[in-house]
């Protein structure tokens, strides 16, 4: 499994690529990396309610990304639990997913929300430069033109998620304090 993320980590976002193709391939490997982030992390039992209910990813803004991630999820398990893709706007709705993926541009708007969600197993995957230092999990970064990600293993912590050694091995920082 470690191969399939090192595979997506290793991809360029398309420094060649005119401007509206860079953005969808970007879309395109993030949405990867999303699904890929569901197998390294670990989520409490009591999150689910029963064996059949589904493994939910939020988007919270950015529908290109969303049309992406519900392509790359298609047909596709989580541990055995079907994958549905959802629009999360309040923090009601954040509360009930699995993952979400907060656009830098919600970055203001979600610290609102971050707070209520914090306890609730919800995996945060960001953008913005302050993301992590919100309270944030995990957040792109773009690094000599390739997608890479940083981790925020206190905020794990605090979710009650349990992070891979393998994942924060392919993290270019791993931050294991809580940001003062």
């Amino acid at each position: 499994m470690a191969f399939a993320l090192v595979g997506v980590v290793a991809c360029s976002v398309g420094s060649v690529c005119a401007a509206p193709e860079q953005t969808a391939k970007e879309s395109q490997i993030k949405a990867a990396f999303i699904y890929n982030f569901t197998k390294f992390v670990e989520w409490p039992a009591d999150r689910f309610a029963n064996a059949e209910d589904p493994f939910v990813l939020g988007m919270f803004g950015d529908s290109l990304l969303q049309r992406e991630l519900e392509a790359i999820v298609r047909d596709r398990k989580v541990n055995g639990r079907a994958i549905v893709v959802r629009q999360v706007v309040t923090a009601q709705e954040v509360r009930a997913v699995h993952v979400v993926f907060v656009v830098a541009a919600e970055d203001a708007r979600f610290a609102a929300i971050l707070s209520s969600v914090e306890d609730r197993a919800v995996l945060t995957i960001g953008e913005s430069t302050s993301f992590l230092a919100h309270g944030g999990t995990i957040r792109f970064l773009v690094e000599e033109g390739k997608l890479r990600f940083e981790i925020n293993a206190a905020a794990a912590e605090r979710a009650h998620l349990k992070v891979s050694s393998q994942l924060q091995k392919l993290a270019t920082t791993v931050q294991r304090t809580p940001e003062g």
